[in-house]
């Protein structure tokens, strides 16, 4: 069973994708290095800065309503939280093109509902993947998710969709199309 152990920062709720990333960085590549250096920078102003969230070394995201809604389906902001550090975020629930761009890249977007009323900044967190249960080892409880989907812990493995697609071609699980 592959078990998860790290650090958490609660959001608030309705933490839009414009405030994950900022408007002005919409044009860098998508790249998950150059995403995190600017990624939280409109959800907090200690996060404004270089850098300023990925520094903190968090593991997980814990948020309530509509985590990264509104705006534009960007995968900067994806890209911008895994390269952060960032291993899957739990919700009460996800814009969807967010939650589906979250899929495109493997990082986990994992509804848990209640979630972020039981957790602090800080908290440290242990996610049992396959069964979805959550263990907050700072306050000691515990919380049923709706577990990862084998097909996202695939895509997860092989570092996205496209890798995966790819990977599936080269061997010849599925054929390509011409």
């Amino acid at each position: 069973m592959t078990t998860i152990k790290g650090n958490c920062w609660v959001a608030s709720d309705y933490v839009m994708a414009y405030d994950i990333i900022v408007q002005q960085y919409w044009t860098s590549p998508v790249d998950p290095t150059e995403n995190s250096k600017w990624v939280m920078a409109g959800v907090h102003e200690a996060f404004n800065r270089e850098n300023g969230f990925k520094d903190q070394g968090y593991t997980f995201i814990v948020a309530a309503h509509n985590f990264a809604g509104g705006g534009k389906s960007i995968e900067h902001v994806i890209t911008g939280l895994m390269g952060a550090g960032i291993q899957a975020v739990f919700a009460d629930s996800f814009a969807r093109l967010q939650f589906r761009n979250a899929i495109n890249y493997g990082l986990p977007f994992i509804t848990c509902k209640g979630i972020a009323e039981h957790c602090r900044t800080g908290d440290e967190l242990e996610w049992q993947v396959e069964s979805g249960e959550i263990h907050n080892l700072t306050n000691g409880k515990v919380f049923q998710s709706i577990p990862v989907a084998p097909f996202v812990s695939e895509v997860a493995a092989a570092g996205g969709l496209m890798p995966f697609i790819k990977q599936k071609i080269a061997d010849g699980s599925i054929h390509q199309l011409s």
